[in-house]
Parts: C-alpha cells; sequence; structure tokens
C-alpha cells in the first residue's frame, strides 16, 4: 500500500512537471530542418518541453516550435542518426553512424525528433543531450507526446525505466540512404557534401586530430568528430578540422580509386 501511494505521487507530479515545463539548457543541435551557423558542439541551446508546445531555441536566435501532436518518432542513438538523417537528408549520417558511434571515445547521447510540419511535410531535429540530462529529455518528449522512442537493442538500457521503446534489431538500423526530395542540411554546402561522402564511396580517408574530438568539415560541411572514417568519392576534396581555442587545420585530398589514407590533424593554439 505505501509502495502505491509513494507511485501515485510520483505519477501526480509528473503530470504538473508536464504540464508547467521543462526547460534544459545543456543541449546540442547536431542538424535537421532548422538551418543555423550555430555549432554542433556548443551546448548553450534551450529546449523546453510542456504540454502546450516543445521548443528549441538556438543560440543564433532562431526559435522551433513543435506542437506535440505533430511528432510522429521519437528516437535515441543510432537510430535517432538514422531516423532523422533519413527524413531532412542529414549529409554526415553517410559517414556510417556505426562507425561515428564505435570510434568515439565518449557516449553519443543523441535524440531525434520526427515531425510533419502545417504542410504535412517530413522535418526532423538532431539533439544531443548531456550525461546529465539526457535521459530527463527523453521522459519529458514521450510525457507530452505519448510517442514511444525508437532504440537499438544494445542502447535499451539508456532509455529509463518505464518509458515506452520500440526495440530495433541491429540489421534495421543501419545507415539508409537519404531521400531525394527531402529538405537540405544544416550545413553549409550539403550539395557538394552529397556527392563527396556517401555509402559507395571509393577511397577510405581515416581521420584523427590532436587533440581528440575536433570537428571534421568535408567541402565546407560537418561530418562529424574525430576520430572518423571517411569514404570520399574520386576527385577533390577540402578538408578542415576545428577545435575551440585552436586554429582550424586544412588540407586538399585528391580520392582516387581503390586508395586508403590516414590523416591526423595536429592543432595549434589561436593566439
Amino acid at each position: 500500500m505505501r509502495f502505491r501511494r509513494v507511485l501515485a505521487v510520483f505519477l501526480a507530479v509528473t503530470v504538473l512537471t508536464y504540464a508547467h515545463g521543462n526547460t534544459f539548457t545543456k543541449v546540442r543541435y547536431n542538424g535537421g530542418s532548422l538551418s543555423t551557423t550555430v555549432k554542433p558542439d556548443d551546448w548553450d541551446n534551450k529546449l523546453t518541453v510542456d504540454s502546450e508546445s516543445i521548443v528549441l531555441a538556438l543560440k543564433d536566435g532562431q526559435t522551433i516550435t513543435i506542437l506535440p501532436k505533430q511528432v510522429t518518432s521519437l528516437s535515441y542513438g543510432q537510430e535517432a542518426h538514422r531516423r532523422v538523417g533519413t527524413a531532412v537528408a542529414l549529409a554526415f549520417l553517410s559517414l556510417g553512424v556505426g562507425a561515428l558511434f564505435a570510434l568515439h571515445k565518449t557516449k553519443l547521447h543523441f535524440i531525434g525528433i520526427n515531425y510533419t510540419d502545417s504542410n504535412a511535410k517530413k522535418q526532423g531535429l538532431l539533439l544531443q543531450g548531456d550525461k546529465s540530462n539526457f535521459r530527463a529529455i527523453i521522459v519529458a518528449l514521450q510525457g507530452v507526446t505519448g510517442v514511444p522512442v525508437s532504440v537499438s537493442e544494445k542502447e535499451r538500457d539508456e532509455i529509463p525505466a518505464g518509458v515506452a521503446v520500440q526495440a530495433v534489431k541491429e540489421a534495421e538500423t543501419a545507415p539508409q540512404a537519404s531521400a531525394p526530395n527531402a529538405a537540405a542540411p544544416t550545413a553549409p554546402s550539403s550539395t557538394s557534401a552529397q556527392s563527396a561522402v556517401t555509402q559507395d564511396a571509393t577511397e577510405s580517408v581515416a581521420v584523427t586530430s590532436n587533440p581528440d574530438g575536433g570537428e571534421i568539415y568535408v567541402d565546407d560541411s560537418f561530418m562529424g568528430n574525430a576520430p572518423a572514417t571517411l569514404k570520399l568519392k574520386p576527385g577533390s576534396h577540402k578538408i578542415r578540422v576545428s577545435f575551440s581555442g585552436y586554429k582550424d587545420w586544412t588540407r586538399d585530398v585528391t580520392a582516387q580509386l581503390g586508395t586508403e589514407a590516414h590523416i591526423t590533424a595536429t592543432l595549434e593554439k589561436a593566439d
């Protein structure tokens, strides 16, 4: 009986919390329907979730508002990359989701929100939560939408107990080709990125950085964080590695059929 009372109180508090809203300030925007100059490693964006709306406010002043009833899918981890990338043609999806997660030294808590806009067009946001708040974000989003969280079986344990999930088998989480008519990605030059980096590319370029974790850009489009392995089509491409507090590192490479390359970007501290 005591347990039931505690549970009832907890659920009541949870409902009230959803009604009054949850605000999260340590959130990264990694791509999606909203075009922005905000960098993927910037944390100081704000996500507010309440029963009336889901609002993402970016550091550059842009704001996007989604009605809970517009949300068609919530996802976490690799599945978030796959679902949002398929909906809005994120260029860096074609790096290979599995490789991106396997090579990164820290856990990447990506959260995907897929929705339809007022014109019934498919849209999506790929967010990254901090280790201290990603579970709370997931709980808040599901609390107002009622949509289960899609997650790969191996990442199921990251989802808080009591949250409805839709477990996806490993084979289903493989990256898919982006929809041809999808919205343009947030990267500055998405067209060149999609033509340069593809799943059937012919040269592998392994990129590492010193310090570790530098942002990798191919032809001015964000491709992920080092270390990562890029797949480039034959031809000339510009690779740039950036890291806060350091000078940008750039190199022009010429990809050739059936070759492999290893690049280490040693970054110099900014003056």
